[in-house]
C-alpha cells in the first residue's frame, strides 16, 4: 500500500505530534509539495519541545507560520492529566497563537465509551471515562474555532499492530464473545482521511474514521488462516471501562470521497513476519 498523497499541495502546515500517525502524515504532505513543520516533545521532529510552551511555539513560528495545523498528539495511554496537557493545553495554546489556521484534530472513537451497536457522530457516549471527557472537551473547543475533528479507530501500521503482535506471541486474545465488533484503521488510511478533511470538510464538523469493524471470531479466524498460528486459548479480562461492541459509521467521511484501502487480513498477509517474536 503506497503512502497517501494529495493531488495538490496544501498551504503551509504544522504537524503537532510526530509519532506513528504524525510522521506518516508529514511524509505524505512533503511528497505533495506542501511546506511542513513538525513538533514533538519526545520524538525526533523539526522543533523538539512541548507545544503547549510559548517559547517552543515562538521558535516554531519563526520557522514557518502555518495555515493548517494537524493535531496528531499521542499520550501512549496516559492518565487523564496527561490527556489534558497533550490535548487541551496544546490545542488552547495553538488556537490562540495561530487563530486563523485551519485546525484538524485527531480524536478517538473511544469517546463513545461502552456504546454498543452503530456509532455515528451524533451518538451520545455512555459513561465516558475521564480521558474521554478530556477528548470531548477538546473537540468542543476546536468546534468553536471552526476546527475539524476526526475520531479515529485503533491505529496499526508496518511498525505497530498490537493485535497481530499479540496473536503471533501467543498472548491471550482480546476480551469479548464471537460477535463482538472491533474497529481498526491503517495509518495510511488515516492519513488519507486527514488530508481530505483539511481540504474539504466543513468547518466545525466531526468525522468518524474506521477502516473496518470486524467480528471478534472473524478476526481470529483470519489471523489464524493467514499466519498458521492458532489463537491462544486464554482470553483477557475486560478492562474497567467495559467492552465496546460497536460498528463505527463513517458515512460522512465516505461522502467526501474517502475509502479505506487496507484491512487486517491483507496487512497480516504482507507484514506478519515483522511481528514474529520469540515467545512460546
Amino acid at each position: 500500500m503506497e503512502a497517501p498523497r494529495v493531488a495538490a499541495p496544501l498551504p503551509d502546515s504544522w504537524v503537532v505530534g510526530h509519532g506513528l500517525l504524525g510522521s506518516a502524515l508529514a511524509d505524505a504532505l512533503r511528497k505533495s509539495g506542501t511546506r511542513v513543520l513538525t513538533l514533538d516533545a519526545t520524538a525526533p521532529a523539526d522543533v523538539m519541545g512541548d507545544a503547549a510552551e510559548p517559547a517552543v511555539l515562538q521558535r516554531a513560528l519563526s520557522l514557518l507560520v502555518p495555515e493548517v495545523v494537524f493535531f496528531c498528539q499521542a499520550t501512549g495511554g496516559g492518565t487523564a492529566q496527561a490527556y489534558r496537557h497533550a490535548y487541551g493545553d496544546v490545542v488552547n495554546q495553538l488556537t490562540a497563537r495561530v487563530p486563523t489556521a485551519r485546525s484538524v484534530f485527531c480524536s478517538s472513537v473511544s469517546v463513545y465509551g461502552a456504546v454498543c451497536g452503530i456509532a455515528d457522530e451524533e451518538t451520545l457516549p455512555i459513561t465516558p471515562s475521564e480521558r474521554a471527557q478530556v477528548l470531548l472537551a477538546t473537540e468542543s473547543a476546536l468546534h468553536k474555532c471552526g476546527g475539524v475533528v476526526l475520531r479515529l479507530a485503533a491505529l496499526y501500521g508496518p511498525d505497530r499492530c498490537e493485535v497481530l503482535r499479540r496473536h503471533l506471541a501467543g498472548e491471550p486474545r482480546l476480551p469479548g464473545g464471537d460477535d463482538r465488533l472491533l474497529s481498526y484503521l491503517h495509518v495510511d488510511d488515516a492519513v488519507a482521511a486527514l488530508l481530505l478533511a483539511a481540504r474539504d470538510a466543513e468547518p466545525g464538523s466531526c468525522l468518524n474514521v474506521s477502516g473496518e469493524s470486524i467480528r471478534w471470531d472473524s478476526l481470529y479466524e483470519q489471523l489464524a488462516s493467514v499466519t498458521g498460528v492458532m489463537p491462544a486459548a486464554e482470553i483477557s479480562a475486560a478492562s474497567r471501562r467495559g467492552l465496546s461492541d460497536r460498528y463505527i459509521d463513517c458515512t460522512r467521511l465516505r461522502k467526501l470521497g474517502w475509502e479505506p484501502q487496507m484491512n487486517l487480513r491483507r496487512f497480516a498477509e504482507q507484514f506478519a513476519e515483522k511481528f514474529v517474536t520469540d515467545a512460546p
